[in-house]
């Protein structure tokens, strides 16, 4: 991988293992970018912002990042490239977009610290979760969320400007049902795909506690069951919001608002869970959905541990690792003290200093 004008990082060329590498060094000196890069360029965007040129470092005029990767045993070369505002991808020196179906089966999961607080988090949190998830599964996803949010955006500005007209709200819903119905259906089908894998890591990490995981919706839309009833639901409960949105400006009602609730034997886990319960809560949901995209990618994906570590104790620690060595997962860690890692087979280090990268 190489990378250069990201953030604090000096032009960078290292090649990580096939197994674990680890990025070790103190805080501020450009482990997290690092990983932030090899992320842009599988998924195209940053985990730690919506807006790419951010990771322009200061007084440069633009930044670069490439990689080679090995997918459905084809070797490829990925490069984005950003620059006054504008982003550039590449493969195999061939513009492409994030949703192509060329890049099907190039997986990443990224866990950092922030994940931890992911079971009493805001909703908004957990779908974005499971979005991240939706999307490491099936790329075009990318395509369907932004039509919902085009839409989304477009009928607010119209409930903002006053009273509509009928014919010109009904239009729009019509629309964003479509473009919801495929949201909720993509969301659940991952979320029942999740569910037994969480219950069974959880099971192994922590104890018999039950725990369980929901897809929450406005119940005229939980009980429809086709992708067809869902946008009927949809289209219904639009129409019966048209006064309440009018009066508040937006738009009220659909999957925008919907939920992923995470439960402890029967509770919801933001009410009742203790912070171990949480973390060993997160601990499986993230395992589960690595065992979810290698079995739908065919290849387990890339996985991106930030000072995760130094977060859970020592059981916990054992569990994931033994989860990342039965996955055969290539990984990318980032520590602050290199004892805070258990042994692992054919681990490369990386010691980072004030945005330089040296082999150890």
């Amino acid at each position: 991988m190489r990378a250069s004008g990201w953030r604090n990082l000096a032009p960078l060329a290292f090649r990580p293992g096939p197994a674990a590498t680890v990025l070790f060094g103190q805080n501020g000196q450009g482990k997290t970018n690092i990983l932030e890069a090899a992320y842009a360029a599988l998924c195209f965007r940053s985990f730690r912002t919506n807006t790419l040129s951010d990771v322009v470092a200061w007084g440069s005029q633009g930044a670069t990042v490439e990689a080679e990767i090995t997918v459905r045993a084809l070797d490829r070369a990925i490069k984005i490239q950003i620059s006054q505002g504008h982003k550039t991808t590449l493969l195999d020196a061939k513009a492409v977009r994030r949703d192509s179906s060329a890049l099907l089966g190039v997986g990443t999961v990224f866990f950092g610290p922030e994940d931890l607080r992911l079971p009493k988090a805001a909703a908004a949190e957990r779908r974005r979760f499971l979005d991240r998830v939706v999307f490491g599964a099936y790329r075009p996803y990318y395509r369907e969320v932004l039509t919902f949010e085009r839409v989304l955006r477009s009928r607010n500005a119209l409930l903002r400007r006053g009273p509509v007209e009928g014919t010109l709200l009904a239009s729009y819903d019509e629309k964003l049902a479509e473009a919801g119905a495929r949201i909720v259906i993509r969301r659940r089908e991952t979320e029942r795909s999740l569910l037994p894998r969480l219950k069974s890591t959880f099971r192994q990490i922590h104890s018999d506690a039950a725990v369980g995981m929901r897809y929450r919706s406005d119940p005229r839309v939980e009980a429809a069951e086709s992708e067809g009833e869902v946008l009927s639901a949809l289209r219904e409960g639009l129409l019966a919001n048209w006064k309440a949105d009018g009066r508040r400006g937006f738009t009220g009602f659909g999957p925008q608002t919907d939920d992923l609730e995470l439960e402890l034997a029967g509770h919801l886990a933001r009410e009742h869970a203790s912070q171990g319960q949480v973390r060993s809560l997160v601990l499986a949901l993230k395992i589960a959905e690595l065992e979810h995209l290698r079995e739908v990618l065919g290849e387990a994906p890339l996985l991106l541990l930030d000072d995760v570590a130094s977060e859970l104790d020592e059981e916990r620690r054992r569990r994931l690792f033994e989860a990342m060595a039965a996955l055969s997962c290539q990984s990318l860690i980032t520590v602050t003290e290199r004892e805070h890692l258990p042994p692992l087979a054919g681990c490369v280090d990386y010691e980072v200093n004030g945005g330089t990268v040296r082999r150890l």
